[in-house]
């Protein structure tokens, strides 16, 4: 396996522009030295020289910082430049040379650089070749500063990759592309055969029809000729059957239409008595008026408001009695308090004052003695004398300082509890303004929410108003309209009625029978495929057409000579046929005047010719002035009152009576007299809805002017809370900044104070050394001994000076205390007892007079309620009875509608019966005379719905039509084609098994890739979980595939026990854990499949000796089969190292020595030594 033997740099990062030489033993070197010596800069380099592209990898802003920039003593280098020498001896580079040699250069333009054994060569080559050799500038075995947990931060995809990497599973994706090639060639072939398959298929679809069609056509030939006798023989039966039926219903409409009519007369009586009893009604309601009920209704809400209003009222009162006696308690309770500590505090000044008497009394006392022993002790030397006397001033100084010392540290004590006592205060209140603000926000979203609802009504309130003018007007209008509608609709009903009994009557039964017929080509009359454009136009184009009204359009003239011989055998009559092929338009010259009759008729352009022959040479003029202006004789004219003037000069004109085959449009007229209808019910629907909405609208307005009231005085309530908390919240503020403006005062107090006892401890000091001068200037036997009781005396004096100042302070304090503390307070307790008191009694009064207000107004509400409920009882009993009425009233106009419309329905249902009954014998004989031409033994049965038969005889024709022509080769052909279907079938299963063969291949690929992958990761799983417990005993660990099932659909992860620690997942492990973790990993995967060499840098950073210790035995046990490059600043790692490569720093330039271990303990503890002191 090749290891690298040594490593050149030139110019690179801080290795200066020299070349520097780095050796490396085949098992395990370490690397040593100061932070920031630059030996980390050597993985950079390897790094590089292996053809790493990611600068920040190389811990650089962009590949130019890789140059060496120079220091103060030496020049920057024109580029870097770093070569690597790998031993080949056992050929694990593809080249046959003992050594290989690979060389990078970068210049500061970024632009690189390689050479392979001295020849320039590639990047992408120098890849390959490394590559072939198991290394890789990306590699797991390159672990470079701070990477080491790469491994545990990466995810569990990259992480798995890993694993299929060193598995080598490339070879299967490479055995399966080239199976899915091929898979992709027989799918192609395939394809092929689909599309020659489907083509044949569509002939053989085609023949298919075409085979099933001829069969198809002779059987409907043979069904259709049976249909059509048992369907002559059904309509016979079925004449007779109506004839009968119609009879007897002629008979029963008679006598219904008699019973009809008596009931009219009855209805009408009804309604007229019914109408004369609701105007009474109606009459009386509007007597009665509203207005009383809603000014009750009114009053009877501003009484119920008042007595919400003064309910609230009573309650707010009660809360602010409540509050107003807590707080009334809690300030009697303070006063107490205030009056007892005053007592007491009166009490302490009387103690204090007595004992301070005392010692007066006492002081005086043994400054007597102090003094006797003075004058003695100056008979005894004069010069002692002054020296006693300057030794008794400091003395006395010294004292006097002491106790302006003591003065002052109770002054500051009693400051800072006054500050204390502020503090405390500034607390409670601003914890009162808490509780207020949150009070005053609640009242203000109430507030808000109230603004808003009386927003929301008052937005309402004018909508609905609109919305009430909008109905009023819309309702007018509606019905304005309905009174306009209902004769209008009855008349165009009147018309119908005597439209559809003309038309019955006078249908032309020549015309009938010959429809009935049924001749192929005959289109019917010139009056029944025309239509005219214009009402205006209608009398104008009757007349025009005159006899011609009835002519037949048919298609040539043999269709006219079959239409005659059906007349002619039938005995039917004439009429005169107007053949398209054969026919003769006439034309019109252009006229100054008038719109040619063509011009307001529509019809299918197919019967141009026929109705051109008749209106094709006719000019419609207004009037006979305007025929003359044109000229009479000159071309045929017809006039819109009906008078015809020929073109020879003949006038007809006089009394113009519709003819029934042009003169009416029922359809038009049904058509008008639904919509009329649809009208009418809509109008009356909409009438109906307006006037409930219009109730509604009025209720609406009412309850929207009382609720407007309520929420008017709720929002008086509610604001005027908002400004009695504002007030106080603005109280509490004011005390507040009181307070702390006297804190502001108390700490510049202190401050002061605090200089002047920095002074005075600066006096004491320099009194005392003066006083012990002085002392030592008094020493002698004698002196000594007075000089001793003199000083015993005066310790004893200093002491009660002491005392008796610290006495003197105290009442001082006491008395500041009464005077500027309790008694003010005691004050404006009393003062706060006295105000809540009067509050609490105001409150009562209120209380007593809303109790009072309520009484009163409850017994005006119960008045108004039953007046109330009196005029509704009134009103209600008005309004059913009109309602009840009106109900009445429709329900008998509906009755007399409907009995109107039967009555006309059984006139009409009359005359059409006589001219049905003449129609049905007409066509039993002409029935009777066909059947003689068939043969009545096909007849088996007769179905009961004829016109079934009908349908399926029709489309049995139009199905033979279809059908034609028909080819009869369709059978043979067919036969041919399906047996080159077949075999192409046959051909497409051979492929499709092709194709599943490769599929399996597939599977089988995939499930060996698999295979091997498992095998790995089991591989060094094991040794994870082996290696793990070794660096972390009592520890365990394991890798988990994230899909077992499918293990490249997923990551893998890894799941860590350290030794007496739950199980953790590796985002919750400390940097050691994870350290540890990433190196068993790493070494799992070593132990499998070694790599050439690892270059770990710094990776015992955060572990302690003893994981260092267990982690260099590894590295030195692994370093049998795999170079080990190890940078450490730990002495564990280094102690197992075979070489060591010391690096240090100078001049702003890294250097390299190789050391001994001794040397390199030496080396290492100066660089931590150095590290320490941040060089």
């Amino acid at each position: 396996m090749p290891y690298i033997e040594k490593l050149e740099m030139k110019g690179f990062k801080s290795y200066g522009g020299k070349k520097v030489v780095v050796p490396f033993s085949k098992g395990f070197t370490a690397i040593v030295g100061a932070n920031g010596s630059g030996k980390s800069n050597i993985g950079d380099a390897i790094l590089f020289v292996l053809g790493g592209l990611s600068a920040k990898a190389m811990r650089a802003t962009r590949i130019s910082d890789l140059i060496f920039a120079g220091t103060k003593k030496e020049a920057p280098a024109k580029y870097a430049e770093v070569t690597i020498y790998f031993n080949n001896e056992d050929r694990g580079f593809p080249i046959d040379e003992d050594e290989v040699v690979i060389k990078r250069r970068v210049y500061p333009d970024g632009r690189s650089t390689y050479w392979l054994n001295g020849k320039r060569t590639s990047r992408s080559d120098i890849l390959d070749i490394l590559s072939a050799a198991m290394i890789s500038p990306e590699g797991y075995n390159l672990v470079l500063q701070g990477d080491i947990t790469k491994f545990i931060k990466m995810s569990p995809l990259e992480r798995r990759m890993i694993i299929d990497e060193i598995s080598g599973i490339a070879e299967y994706d490479a055995k399966k592309k080239k199976a899915m090639e091929e898979l992709k060639q027989a799918e192609e072939n395939l394809a092929r055969v689909d599309l020659l398959i489907h083509e044949v298929k569509r002939q053989l679809d085609k023949l298919e029809r075409e085979r099933n069609d001829a069969l198809r056509y002779l059987d409907l030939k043979e069904r259709l000729e049976k249909a059509k006798v048992t369907l002559l023989v059904g309509e016979i039966k079925r004449l007779e059957k109506l004839i009968k039926e119609s009879e007897e219903r002629d008979k029963q409409i008679e006598e219904e239409a008699k019973e009809v009519e008596n009931k009219l007369k009855e209805i009408v009586k009804e309604i007229i008595e019914k109408e004369n009893l609701l105007a009474k009604v109606e009459k009386e309601l509007e007597e009665k008026s509203e207005d009383g009920i809603l000014e009750l209704t009114r009053k009877i809400s501003d009484v119920k408001s008042k007595i919400e209003m003064a309910k609230r009222n009573i309650e707010l009162a009660k809360k602010e009695i409540e509050e107003s006696q807590r707080r009334l308690m809690k300030s009697k309770e303070e006063l107490k308090r205030v009056s007892e500590e005053i007592e007491k505090s009166k009490s302490a000044i009387q103690r204090w004052s007595k004992r301070r008497e005392k010692l007066l009394k006492e002081i005086e006392e043994k400054e007597k003695e102090r003094n006797e022993l003075i004058i003695r002790l100056g008979e005894i030397d004069k010069n002692f004398t002054i020296a006693k006397q300057e030794f008794d001033k400091v003395t006395e100084e010294l004292e006097n300082a002491k106790r302006d010392f003591y003065i002052k540290e109770s002054d500051i004590k009693k400051f800072e509890e006054e500050i204390d006592r502020l503090r405390t205060k500034i607390a409670q209140n601003n914890a009162k303004r808490l509780t207020l603000k949150n009070k005053i926000a609640e009242l203000k979203t109430k507030i808000d929410e109230k603004k808003a609802e009386l927003g929301e009504i008052e937005n309402k309130m004018q909508k609905s108003e609109m919305r009430l003018r909008k109905v009023e007007k819309e309702l007018e209008e509606k019905q304005q309209k309905l009174q306009k509608v209902i004769p209008e609709l009855e008349k165009a009903k009147q018309e119908l009625i005597k439209a559809e009994a003309q038309k019955e009557v006078s249908k032309n039964k020549v015309l009938e029978a010959l429809k009935r017929a049924n001749i192929p080509g005959v289109y019917g009359s010139l009056a029944e495929l025309i239509r005219i454009k214009d009402d205006n136009y209608f009398v104008a184009i009757d007349v025009a057409l005159g006899s011609h009204a009835d002519n037949v359009i048919v298609e040539d003239d043999r269709v006219a000579e079959k239409a005659i011989k059906f007349l002619k055998e039938n005995r039917l009559g004439r009429l005169t046929f107007l053949p398209l092929n054969k026919i003769k338009p006439r034309s019109l010259k252009e006229a100054p005047l008038g719109i040619p009759a063509m011009d307001v008729v529509d019809y299918d352009p197919k019967f141009q010719n026929a109705v051109a022959f008749a209106l094709g040479d006719t000019l419609i003029v207004n009037d006979m002035d305007e025929a003359r202006a044109v000229g009479i004789g000159k071309v045929r004219m017809v006039t819109l009152g009906g008078e015809l003037l020929e073109k020879s000069g003949a006038i007809v004109g006089g009394h113009y009576k519709p003819r029934a085959r042009l003169a009416v449009n029922t359809e038009e007229l049904k058509k008008r007299v639904e919509a009329l209808e649809r009208e009418k019910e809509r109008l009356e629907s909409e009438i109906n809805a307006l006037k409930v909405e219009y109730k509604g609208l009025e209720r609406e307005l009412f309850e929207l002017r009382m609720k407007k009231s309520d929420v008017s005085k709720d929002l008086d309530v509610l604001q005027k809370d908002m400004d009695r908390l504002l007030k106080e919240d603005k109280l509490l503020s004011e005390e507040i900044r009181e307070s702390e403006e006297l804190i502001k005062a108390l700490e510049k107090k202190i401050y002061d104070t605090k200089g002047e006892l920095a002074k005075l401890k600066g006096k004491i000091e320099r009194l005392e050394k003066k006083k012990d001068k002085l002392k030592k200037a008094l020493d002698n036997p004698e002196a000594r001994e007075l000089n001793q009781k003199i000083r015993e005396v005066e310790h004893e004096i200093g002491k009660l000076r002491e005392e008796l100042s610290k006495i003197e302070s105290k009442l001082e304090s006491l008395d500041i205390r009464i005077n500027e503390e309790l008694l003010p307070r005691k004050a404006d307790l009393e003062e706060e007892i006295e105000g809540l008191v009067n509050r609490i009694n105001a409150f009562k009064q209120s209380i007593t007079k809303n109790e009072e207000d309520i009484t009163k107004l409850q017994e005006e509400l119960k008045k108004l309620e039953e007046q109330e409920s009196e005029v509704k009882e009134e009103l209600k009993a008005l309004r059913d009875k009109r309602e009840e009425l009106k109900k009445e009233i429709i329900q008998l106009r509906e009755e007399k509608d409907k009995l109107n419309n039967r009555l006309q329905e059984l006139r009409i249902e009359a005359n059409t019966l006589k001219i049905k009954i003449a129609q049905y014998n007409a066509q039993l004989q002409e029935k009777n005379r066909e059947l003689k031409h068939h043969d009545t033994k096909l007849v088996k049965e007769i179905p009961l719905d004829l016109e079934k038969l009908r349908e399926e005889i029709e489309q049995m024709e139009e199905e033979i039509k279809e059908l034609e022509p028909v080819n009869m080769k369709a059978i043979e052909d067919f036969e041919i084609v399906e047996r080159r279907y077949m075999e192409l079938k046959s051909k497409r299963e051979r492929l499709e098994a092709e194709k599943e063969s490769i599929l399996e291949f597939i599977d089988e690929i995939e499930a060996q890739k698999k295979n091997v992958f498992m095998t790995t990761l089991n591989a060094i799983a094991r040794n994870f979980s082996e290696l793990f417990a070794k660096l972390s005993p009592g520890g365990s660990a394991r890798l988990i595939l994230e899909n077992p099932d499918d293990p490249f659909s997923g990551g893998l992860e890894i799941e860590a026990k350290p030794a007496g620690k739950e199980v953790k997942r590796i985002e919750a492990m400390s940097g050691g854990e994870k350290a540890l973790t990433a190196l068993a990993f790493v070494f799992a995967i070593q132990r499998y499949k070694p790599a050439p060499f690892y270059l770990f840098d710094e990776i015992d950073a955060h572990l302690d000796d003893a994981n260092v210790k267990r982690v260099a035995d590894l590295i030195k046990e692994a370093s049998q089969h795999s170079q080990f490059i190890v940078i450490t600043l730990r002495d564990v790692m280094m102690a197992n190292a075979e070489k060591i490569i010391g690096v240090s720093m100078r001049d702003g330039i890294s250097r390299v020595v190789s050391l001994s271990l001794e040397k390199a303990m030496e080396y290492l503890e100066k660089a931590r030594q150095r590290n320490a002191l941040g060089l």
